[in-house]
């Protein structure tokens, strides 16, 4: 009789403990969901969009540009460009330009050009930079008029960027450089007649 309630005390006590445990989703069987939770909210801040300028960061940029040389020549141009940040806050890239020089002699052109930026200041919405670059030309006709029509196009200026909204990765860019049109005198100094004006630009740049 003794071992007989004794039985039944352990049968009821295993019972009560399984009972429990089906009931207690924190219990050692039965895990609870939020460990999975934290590793997904730290997968998505490692998602976050960088920082404008961040490194291996690739934009494409369209503009348009117009250069007076306050002789009755003006230079217009639209272009895109491909730049890719290399280290944080310098970027290099390709452009290919589409020309109308608007002469003596009216023609058209293409070009393709390196281009290199440095931003030396970055604020929360906007960058200032310098830029240098280097491109090769060819028109229909000469340019300047008694000139050639394959010139350089070397460039030096400077630019600031600005992130239309806050939760935006597109940019607008403008910026000041100086214009050269010249053929490094391949046909001698009086088939280089040089042209040199002001251009100022404006376009947009997108991150992909």
């Amino acid at each position: 009789m003794r071992y007989t309630r004794l039985l039944a005390t352990l049968f009821a006590c295993l019972t009560a403990s399984t009972s429990a445990q089906s009931a207690d989703p924190t219990s050692l069987l039965s895990p609870a969901e939020p460990v999975f939770v934290f590793e997904e909210a730290s997968n998505q801040e490692i998602e976050l969009a960088l920082p404008f300028g961040s490194q291996d960061t690739q934009h494409l940029t369209f503009g348009s540009m117009v250069a007076p040389d306050f002789k009755g020549h003006v230079d217009v141009s639209i272009h895109g460009q491909y730049t890719y940040f290399v280290v944080d806050d310098f970027e290099v890239g390709v452009e290919a330009a589409l020309w109308g020089f608007f002469q003596d002699d009216n023609t058209a052109g293409l070009s393709t050009s390196l281009v290199m930026r440095y931003h030396f200041f970055q604020a929360e919405r906007w960058s200032a930079f310098a830029e240098a670059g280097m491109g090769l030309m060819v028109a229909g006709d000469d340019v300047p008029d008694t000139g050639t029509s394959f010139n350089l196009m070397p460039r030096l200026g400077a630019g600031v960027t600005w992130q239309l909204s806050e939760d935006s990765s597109t940019r607008l860019i403008s910026g000041l450089r100086w214009h050269h049109i010249s053929n490094a005198r391949i046909k001698g100094e009086e088939d280089n007649p040089a042209r040199d004006a002001p251009g100022l630009y404006v376009g947009l740049m997108y991150s992909f």
